[in-house]
């Protein structure tokens, strides 16, 4: 069978690659060996375990070791959320008023009690202000007492004024009726029984004088001869002189009854009329005066009214002052410590700028924690917590506060832990605090089986020919004296757990019973 022609030119080519392939091959081979003898160096370097010439009496020799036959023990999850050391109370300090600053009582780093003085500004301009508050108050107060005291004597004098009016109207009423009684009466003339009273009156009055004029005489008689008294006498002549007055003045009534009204006595019972009409306009026009007076104990008891909000007005600004007054003392709001101080002596200090900063209450981890986990979180529940900078020292911590709302971007939650006050922590430290999120199973070793060398875990696991194996494993955060082992081992294997220091990698070992 004839082959083809670039059949020998491939078997050509053949032959002359067999020599370069082996020598290719040979020189990966010394490589590896190579790197495997530089590994069992580095090996031995870090285990600090002097070179061994493993000639053949010491490869036989075994040495004794205790093993831990491991198995899955039921151990926590835990959740490891980093956060930030923060005080429960951080206050700015500031002023609420303009004024410089006289002087500063505290330093930064320095604890301070509740309501202790830290800042004294100046008060000058607030105690010129509690002065003109305080005159303003005292001359509202007289304002007043003096509208007080017009409004007593102008209601006193109205009354007073009302009350003589009201006589007057009435006394003038009454002075009009007389006046218009004696107008009718003028006007009608004397009645036939007043001419009749008149007549008698007159015969009446003229008996009279008859019979003191018969008794004068007789007494006259008597006087002379010495009979009666001169006082008795001159008593019977004053009873004849009263008698002979009363019967004259009858018969001037009886002649103008039978005369009748005149017109003179018409017209003056007319202008007596008149004059008694215009007193009771004038009585009237009184009462109105005195009435309309008393509208200006209403404007007295308006002016009361403004003294009196003047008064309130005074008291507040005096009450602002005093205010402003305590401002000019700066005091701490809790027990605390001073973190800050940005202010000096001399400084204008304003409205709102900040002058210390102080920190109190217990510190407080804020722990950022996956909503995923938040189930887990129970305010009051107790958590270790642990920090950098004291060296990773657990700390028992108490969750006081869970964020009720959280990051909509990260879905995270601000998770707050008290920290005991012994625990020397202070604000800003970087901490991390470990949650228990349940339970499975896992591989637990003593931590003595394992080691770490640039930043990974190894550990022996003696195999079937009783050779000890170096395997390089994951684990977890210990469990007490325990490391739980994440990957890299298998149930069931034995772990040494003694003379660890002895050995390297395929080390003939003899287990020991425990």
């Amino acid at each position: 069978m004839e082959r083809p022609q670039n059949y020998v030119s491939e078997n050509k080519h053949a032959r002359n690659w067999k020599p370069q392939n082996r020598q290719l091959w040979f020189g990966i081979t010394i490589t590896i060996l190579a790197i495997c003898g530089a590994l069992i160096w580095t090996i031995r370097k870090h285990q600090n375990i002097p070179p061994v010439d493993l000639n053949a009496s010491q490869i036989r020799k075994s040495i004794p070791v205790s093993v831990e036959l491991t198995k899955l023990s039921s151990t926590p999850i835990i959740l490891e959320v980093t956060g930030t050391i923060r005080p429960e109370l951080e206050s700015p300090i500031a002023a609420k008023v303009l004024a410089r600053v006289q002087s500063v009582l505290i330093k930064e780093g320095e604890s301070v009690r509740k309501s202790q003085s830290l800042i004294i500004l100046d008060a000058q301009d607030m105690d010129a202000s509690i002065s003109q508050a305080s005159a303003n108050l005292r001359a509202a107060n007289i304002r007043y007492d003096s509208a007080g005291i017009a409004v007593r004597m102008e209601s006193s004098l109205s009354e007073a004024r009302i009350s003589e009016a009201k006589s007057k109207v009435i006394q003038s009423e009454a002075a009009l009726q007389s006046a218009k009684a004696e107008l009718e009466l003028a006007q009608a003339g004397p009645r036939r029984q007043e001419r009749e009273q008149a007549v008698l009156a007159v015969s009446q009055a003229k008996s009279g004088l008859t019979l003191s004029e018969n008794n004068l005489k007789r007494m006259d008689s008597l006087y002379k001869d010495g009979a009666i008294s001169a006082q008795q006498y001159d008593q019977y002549k004053s009873q004849y002189e009263i008698a002979r007055t009363q019967y004259e003045t009858v018969q001037q009534g009886k002649s103008i009854a039978d005369e009748g009204s005149r017109i003179e006595d018409i017209r003056a019972a007319q202008q007596s009329v008149r004059q008694a009409e215009a007193a009771v306009q004038e009585a009237n026009a009184g009462l109105k005066s005195s009435q309309a007076s008393a509208i200006q104990i209403d404007v007295r008891k308006q002016e009361i009214q403004g003294a009196h909000a003047q008064i309130a007005q005074s008291r507040a600004s005096l009450q602002l002052a005093n205010v402003n007054r305590d401002y000019t003392i700066i005091k701490s709001p809790f027990d605390g410590i001073v973190t800050k101080r940005q202010v000096d002596p001399g400084a204008m200090a304003s409205p709102g700028s900040v002058l210390l900063t102080i920190q109190g209450g217990a510190l407080r981890l804020e722990a950022v924690v996956p909503e995923s986990s938040l189930f887990y979180m129970k305010v009051g529940a107790t958590v270790p917590v642990y920090f950098n900078a004291l060296q990773n020292r657990s700390l028992t911590g108490r969750i006081v506060e869970i964020a009720p709302e959280g990051d909509s971007t990260s879905h995270t939650f601000i998770v707050k832990i008290n920290l005991p006050a012994t625990s020397k922590a202070s604000a800003g430290m970087f901490g991390r605090a470990k949650f228990s999120t349940g339970m499975e199973n896992r591989i637990l070793v003593p931590s003595s089986a394992t080691w770490t060398r640039e930043g990974l875990h190894y550990l022996y696991v003696v195999d079937e020919n009783q050779l000890a194996r170096m395997r390089m494993v994951t684990v977890g955060d210990p469990a007490g004296e325990k490391i739980p082992v994440l990957s890299g081992l298998n149930s069931g294997e034995s772990v040494v757990i003694s003379n660890r220091d002895r050995i390297i990698d395929g080390s003939p070992v003899s287990v020991e019973p425990r």
